[in-house]
């Protein structure tokens, strides 16, 4: 997701539709369904904008929260460059904490769910002079609408599992930290990593079950197996901010991984090397070992 940029975090008032500039463009809709929105008039406003087009009754969202809403994003002259409403998957992100661009953090903030809000962005707190190329040039001002859906968990809940350790795979701790990854020991001895797929489960949650079609809501490190660099991090969600919505589909043994993986549970498994595209293995140079917190299944 484009909006996924590292940015400094504020909190927001209700309503700056009379900030400097241009008035933001009309929407219409209702929440939860795709909004109509009208191109911007004029010269864009310098300041940012937003909007409560419909005031939800839920909890207000609050700094740190990870929240799910569907959203439609366009550039002032009118031309959409993103839309969740038309992927049919709505994106979750922690708000607040620099995960998004700042105009995000700043006007989201403090609104109830259940609310669309519209945001007018200045290139300053959006994407700045370099854009968001080919879909937003340098120095756009954007405009989003944006349905507050839910506050999704931030860490999983479930009990150590009694599964014994597996000599193959590393030794993983069953502290859950939302803030900091867990510790992973990689066993000694092994150097190149399982030739096949192994797993295991660390932490065994009991909600909703993992399959192909899955979207897992999830914290995982990805560390590498290659001789020399045994250990070495290649992912750290923790450190990258937060839980990210990944279809299980989308990374190479993730699929087979997390089969049947309950939600709020932790799984460490290995993929081999063979398992991941000419590229990648190329640039891995071996097998990796993912950690998986499985905090939501959708």
């Amino acid at each position: 997701m484009p909006l996924l940029i590292t940015s400094v975090a504020a909190c927001g008032g209700d309503d700056s539709s009379d900030a400097q500039g241009g008035a933001a463009p009309a929407v219409s809709g209702d929440f939860g369904k795709t909004p109509k929105v009208e191109k911007g008039e004029g010269d864009p406003p310098k300041d940012l904008q937003e909007k409560v087009l419909k005031e939800g009754k839920g909890q207000k969202v609050e700094k740190g929260d990870t929240i799910n809403v569907d959203y439609l994003g366009q550039l002032w002259n009118g031309k959409e460059f993103d839309s969740s409403f038309k992927r049919g998957q709505p994106a979750t992100f922690q708000i607040g904490t620099g995960n998004v661009i700042k105009g995000w953090d700043e006007a989201l903030v403090g609104k109830k769910l259940g609310s669309r809000v519209e945001i007018v962005v200045p290139p300053d707190k959006g994407y700045g002079k370099q854009g968001q190329p080919p879909q937003i040039p340098g120095n756009s001002t954007l405009v989003f609408v944006v349905d507050l859906k839910k506050v999704m968990p931030s860490k999983i809940d479930g009990k150590p599992s009694d599964e014994p350790q597996n000599p193959e795979l590393p030794e993983v701790s069953t502290k859950i930290d939302e803030k900091k990854a867990p510790e992973v020991k990689m066993p000694k001895g092994e150097e190149k990593g399982p030739d096949e797929l192994v797993r295991q489960t660390v932490i065994e949650g009991d909600g909703k079950k993992v399959d192909a079609k899955s979207t897992v809501l999830a914290n995982f490190t990805a560390k590498r197996w290659k001789p020399g660099e045994q250990g070495r991090q290649l992912d750290d969600t923790w450190k990258m901010g937060g839980p990210q919505e990944i279809p299980v589909s989308q990374i190479p043994g993730w699929k087979e991984g997390l089969d049947g993986v309950k939600e709020g549970s932790r799984v460490v498994f290995s993929v081999p090397k063979d398992d991941f595209p000419k590229e990648q293995q190329k640039q891995f140079g071996s097998g990796v070992v993912f950690t998986v917190d499985v905090i939501n299944v959708s």
